[in-house]
């Protein structure tokens, strides 16, 4: 009775916790973890492994099979951000202060013929969707070597002493991109300075 009772609650103990997670999930959870952001995956989308592509490294990814829409997530932590500044006559930038201008370099890696359109999300939008100091959106039509989809929409975020943080939403059907990006553009959020 006793080896059964055991078996029992070591079956019983395996089943509540649930499947292993992938790497791609323990890794983007480490990153998340260090740069002060939590994450929610959206409701009927599942996780896809990350492909490797020349154009831009990503961290995570997730697919709604229904809809089509896909989405990517890069996170950069502002302690790994490393400036190679060589100017005798001045100081090199501070980390925190690059996202204005990393924002279009990665829409430029991005877009298929470097085009693109960009607008800032208001301070207290930033704060409220995505607990930012700072976010902004681009539209463009990417490079098939990142994404071979017609549309994409990026979503760049920053909070001071945390991250730049960037949603990578692709679709075909631009009407079911629109509806993703308004529905789960805050999936993807920093944790607030009193807790997630």
């Amino acid at each position: 009775m006793r080896s059964l009772s055991v078996l029992l609650i070591l079956t019983l103990s395996l089943a509540w916790a649930g499947p292993p997670a992938s790497p791609a999930w323990t890794f983007f959870q480490k990153v998340l973890d260090e740069a002060g952001m939590t994450y929610r995956l959206p409701p009927g989308y599942r996780e896809r492994p990350p492909e490797p592509n020349d154009v831009l490294v990503y961290h995570y990814r997730v697919a709604n099979p229904e809809t089509g829409v896909e989405i990517r997530y890069l996170v950069i932590p502002i302690d790994r951000i490393k400036v190679d500044y060589d100017d005798p006559h001045a100081s090199a930038p501070e980390p925190d202060h690059l996202f204005s201008l990393l924002f279009p370099s990665v829409l430029t890696q991005v877009a298929v013929d470097g085009g693109y359109r960009e607008k800032e999300y208001p301070g207290l939008e930033a704060l409220r969707i995505f607990g930012a100091d700072w976010a902004a959106a681009g539209v463009l039509t990417p490079n098939p070597k990142f994404a071979p989809f017609a549309h994409c929409m990026v979503i760049a975020m920053h909070k001071n002493g945390r991250a730049d943080a960037f949603e990578f939403f692709l679709a075909d059907d631009l009407a079911a991109l629109k509806k993703a990006v308004l529905a789960h553009q805050g999936a993807l959020r920093y944790r607030s300075e009193e807790g997630p």
